[in-house]
């Protein structure tokens, strides 16, 4: 089976790392990770902080298991992701770097993806892994089965047991 999985909020607690940041550094737009910001709001968030919540980010708990599991089983795991070097001109090697220091077995990484469905479909992925509800309903118009993490499945043991009950 071919996966694509998400990374942040899927693998990496990124948006936990995002509300350290918010406390720490007293920003006071009350918005979550994700939510809809203004054009000036991203550009200035992202070219400030991309880079510490990349290294920074903490692997979900279980995720490595489950990830290492699933590709020793032989399924191929492909990293579907919209970063890009947009905000930090390092994003995707410092991305790869964080994946390879946490041992995260991957056959492939794609960066860039702002239409995940479309790259997921081109490439004959059979399950995404994804917390974004956009994400997920793309995917189901496409017939690409769909795990909304953080929703109905909030952990990487419930994503295995989602995976070997099909």
């Amino acid at each position: 089976m071919k996966i694509g999985i998400d990374i942040d909020n899927t693998l990496l607690s990124s948006g936990d790392y995002f509300e350290y940041i918010k406390k720490r550094d007293n920003i006071n737009f009350n918005k979550k990770f994700g939510e809809k910001w203004s054009a000036e709001e991203y550009n200035k968030f992202l070219s400030i902080y991309l880079k510490e919540i990349i290294e920074n980010s903490k692997l979900k708990h279980g995720a490595k298991e489950v990830l290492d599991y699933l590709h020793d089983k032989g399924n191929k795991l492909i990293i579907i992701t919209a970063r890009s070097n947009i905000y930090y001109k390092d994003t995707k090697k410092l991305t790869k770097k964080v994946l390879l220091n946490y041992g995260i077995k991957m056959d492939d990484i794609y960066f860039d993806a702002e239409k995940k469905s479309d790259l997921a479909k081109k490439l004959g992925i059979d399950l995404m892994i994804d917390d974004n509800k956009n994400v997920y309903e793309n995917m189901k118009k496409e017939n690409i089965d769909c795990i909304l993490f953080g929703s109905d499945i909030k952990s990487w043991k419930e994503v295995l047991n989602y995976i070997e009950s099909r």
